[in-house]
């Protein structure tokens, strides 16, 4: 005759958050298994003190670049 010894049931936490971290930033993954279980509930970015995302280039007017492109042939012809 097989006797059931105490057993315990294994308890998933309903909340948890998972950091990620580089040079420039760090990342929280904040998920909750109660609202949805698909992927994350917020997600929250923190930038360190020396980066600045909104700096990071600025991007080029059509004009701008073909201003470039001129100046590019300008220079191959003249070596």
């Amino acid at each position: 005759m097989s006797v059931i010894v105490n057993q315990s049931q294994v308890v998933k936490p309903t909340k948890w958050e998972v950091v990620y971290e580089d040079e420039e930033s760090i990342s929280i993954w904040k998920y909750n298994s109660k609202i949805t279980t698909k992927g994350p509930v917020e997600v929250e970015y923190k930038w360190k003190k020396h980066f600045n995302p909104w700096n990071k280039g600025k991007k080029k007017s059509l004009g701008e670049l073909a201003k470039d492109a001129r100046k590019e042939s300008k220079k191959k012809v003249s070596d």
